[in-house]
């Protein structure tokens, strides 16, 4: 008889995983390796379920599917992936595991829930007998969301743990439907962020605390917090400056960097908009640095100088201890010492060779500098790499990365060696004209990728292969056609 041939699938490790496992697994062992599958699938933004689900219809040896769709159709994160991997089974016919019955299978008892003294963290603990559930909750974005969740054996053992560790950190019973509205919420809070910073054990833990807070009885239906009117935006921005008098002018800037926190409140904090803790205004930085709030260079400004005061005035309004007010202003002071730091270092690197110029000079060289490349740092696919463009092999990088959706292919064509070339003349000021056809274009009204687009074309259309290969051109003739160089006239 000829053998069937088998599919080979992206699953092959999974199937082998699950029958090792066998049929007489604890169910607990099931869980767990069922849930770090898929963590990882999640941590890959990869979810490969459906497909696995998929396979079900096509697959010559269907035994070898009834383990992983048995765990699948009650740690599946997705809900439809459950409910397919049920009918996909139900479609075999097949005899199940002895574990598949006994799958999350567990009642709730106590839960508990600890809070810091700013409310910008809180744990929940909650108890399954033998094991508990822990889900850590960072509430200084996105409403609150998950930073780490695990299975312990010790549910008390951690709760006495959490509250040894600081002394202000209250600690309350609730109901198991409270803390299943606050796991569900802080979990879509961890969800809606492209890549939160999460622990490896949330990764690993992920789909199993998902299933066991479905197990939780369902909360009743919460009403929406009411957002504040414009009007008590306004009553809140008045309260505050009467507040700060004497510490803190009341500009037009600052009043909008106080409406910007009253928005970003209303957004990320909706129960307690105004609510003042170290990581709440941490991430109100964040989200400044990260471009996510806009503010104008003097709005900046202002926010240096009011976010502390406004630390104070609405840390004594939640009525904080003395020595939590003191640390959530210096933590603020820190928060904005370190970006002085990163901004100064910067412009260390912008003002490298400023030696003996005049403050007119110094000026000018940083401007040109800034326009020549706004940003030093480049994108990974794990993190931004910052980058030294005195050096020109760096400098080429920072101007490719930039411009990398107009080039094409592993080997940069005419226009990006133009380009880059543009770059370096700005960067090192030679020739002048340069810099004085970029500004001319700029004051007429273009924006700088524009500039640089006709620089650069005013440089490729002279460049030529010289005798050794290498491209060349004639700097006279490249003169005077920046010298000649205008944007044109709208019509």
């Amino acid at each position: 008889m000829t053998e069937v041939p088998q599919l080979e699938t992206p699953f092959d490790e999974v199937l082998n995983a699950f029958a090792e496992l066998g049929d007489d697994a604890d169910p607990t062992r099931v869980e767990l390796v069922t849930s770090e599958i898929l963590g990882e699938w999640w941590e890959a933004d990869d979810d490969l379920a459906a497909g696995l689900i998929d396979l079900a219809a096509r697959t010559a040896r269907p035994e070898r599917l009834v383990a992983p769709l048995a765990a699948l159709r009650v740690l599946a994160t997705d809900a439809d992936h459950r409910e397919a991997a049920a009918l996909a089974l139900e479609k075999f016919g097949l005899p199940e595991p002895a574990w598949a019955s006994r799958l999350n299978q567990v009642t709730p008892g106590e839960c508990w829930r600890t809070t810091d003294v700013y409310g910008d963290e809180s744990s929940l603990v909650v108890s399954f007998g033998d094991h508990g559930l822990v889900v850590s909750i960072n509430y200084g974005s996105f409403g609150g969301w998950v930073s780490d969740a695990a299975i312990v054996e010790s549910p008390r053992e951690v709760l006495a743990d959490l509250r040894a560790v600081d002394e202000s950190v209250t600690s309350e019973e609730i109901s198991p439907e409270q803390a299943h509205e606050v796991i569900a919420d802080a979990f879509a809070g961890t969800e809606w962020q492209a890549e939160p910073e999460v622990g490896e054990d949330f990764v690993r833990f992920r789909a199993l605390a998902l299933a066991r807070l479905r197990t939780l009885p369902e909360p009743p239906e919460a009403d929406e917090p009411e957002p504040l009117t414009v009007e008590e935006q306004a009553e809140v921005i008045d309260s505050f400056f009467a507040a700060a008098a004497g510490e803190l002018g009341d500009s037009e800037d600052a009043r909008v960097v106080a409406l910007r926190l009253i928005e970003f409140g209303m957004e990320h904090d909706p129960r307690r908009p105004l609510r003042a803790g170290p990581a709440k205004l941490e991430s109100f930085v964040d989200f400044v640095d990260d471009g996510q709030i806009e503010l104008t260079d003097e709005q900046d400004a202002a926010m240096a100088a009011l976010l502390p005061v406004w630390a104070r005035v609405f840390g004594e309004r939640d009525g904080l201890p003395e020595d939590a007010l003191t640390a959530l202003v210096e933590a603020v002071e820190d928060r904005l010492d370190d970006r002085e730091a990163d901004a100064e270092s910067a412009l260390d690197v912008y003002l490298a060779g400023s030696e003996g110029l005049a403050p007119d000079e110094v000026q000018d060289l940083l401007e040109r500098r800034q326009f020549a490349l706004p940003s030093l740092t480049v994108e990974t696919e794990d993190d931004e790499v910052e980058l030294d463009p005195s050096d020109p092999g760096q400098r080429r990088v920072l101007v490719l990365s930039e411009f990398a959706a107009e080039f094409d292919g592993d080997e940069p064509d005419l226009r990006a060696v133009a380009l880059t070339t543009v770059v370096d003349q700005l960067w090192d000021g030679e020739p002048a004209e340069t810099w004085a056809a970029a500004r001319r274009l700029t004051e007429a009204g273009l924006e700088r990728d524009q500039v640089l687009a006709e620089l650069t074309a005013v440089l490729e259309d002279r460049l030529i292969a010289g005798e050794d290969g290498d491209l060349e051109f004639d700097l006279d003739d490249y003169v005077a056609a920046l010298d000649e160089l205008d944007a044109e006239p709208e019509d």
